[in-house]
């Protein structure tokens, strides 16, 4: 019946002059379109409830390991960064070459800063040093001060 339905759709249109499109090609395209929409709609849903893995989620033995890795290898991503700012384009043109340097390095630090965690793991690095330092500076002043007295 419906084969029927659409021979004399067909039979219909054909006689008058096109106003659009088919009925038949239009149908499809909107199911096609409806299609599409609920598809764009799944992926979107997907994504924004995907959950995304944050350092608090990691393991403590990889937190340590990727800060070990970072503090080994972040010479030669600096020296990338390096390469890679020096053939990128320059925010301002100066003539002072030590301005041009500081700008060049400045921009390195930020593409360096910028790159995957490298952020977390430097911050990492900068809390134990931190640590280390006031250690140091509580066990160099331990016992050698003198109390203060009135005169």
């Amino acid at each position: 019946m419906a084969s029927i339905d659409w021979k004399e759709s067909i039979i219909k249109e054909a006689s008058r002059p096109q106003e659009g499109r088919h009925s038949i090609i239009k149908s499809s395209i909107d199911n096609l379109n409806d299609h599409e929409f609920q598809k764009m709609n799944r992926i979107i849903d997907e994504e924004y409830n995907k959950k995304q893995k944050n350092i608090l989620d990691k393991p403590f033995g990889e937190v340590i390991n990727n800060t070990v890795n970072f503090f080994g290898n972040s010479v030669d991503i600096y020296y990338s960064k390096v390469l890679e700012a020096e053939f990128s384009q320059k925010l301002y043109d100066t003539e002072n070459s030590y301005l041009d340097k500081l700008q060049t390095y400045l921009i390195v630090l930020v593409l360096f800063i910028r790159d995957e965690d490298n952020v977390i793991y430097l911050g990492i690095i900068l809390i134990i040093l931190s640590v280390l330092i006031s250690f140091f500076n509580i066990s160099r002043n331990y016992g050698q001060s003198e109390p203060i007295t009135k005169p």
